[in-house]
């Protein structure tokens, strides 16, 4: 028969949560481009005049890109913090579970007759 510990499903359920701060602190480090455009040497072969320069498009890109996985971060950050309530919840029913076996043991093999 498996045996449940409602202990070590807490334990657990609070290790998963602290990957939800390492998500958010994860994200806050992805920051994109700040400051002056590092990109601003890359001219355009063509030199086409009114299209925009060829650095903001990298800039732009990487923009993107950081919010894209900024949103990634918040995803696994929100799942973490769902599965940490998921094992808390799980811990909770056990104890209750078993503190109702408690209460109501039948004895199967005629010991207590």
């Amino acid at each position: 028969m498996p045996q449940n510990d409602p202990d070590s499903l807490e334990h657990v359920a609070g290790r998963v949560e602290a990957l939800h701060d390492h998500f958010k602190q994860s994200k806050d480090k992805m920051v994109g481009v700040a400051g002056p455009n590092p990109f601003g040497d890359i001219r355009h072969p063509d030199e086409r005049p009114g299209e925009p320069h060829p650095s903001e498009h990298a800039v732009n890109a990487l923009h993107s890109f950081r919010d894209r996985m900024h949103g990634q971060f918040d995803a696994a950050a929100q799942l973490m913090n769902s599965t940490g309530g998921a094992l808390r919840e799980a811990a909770r029913v056990l104890r209750e579970t078993e503190a109702a076996a408690a209460d109501s043991i039948t004895v199967k093999d005629g010991s207590l007759d």
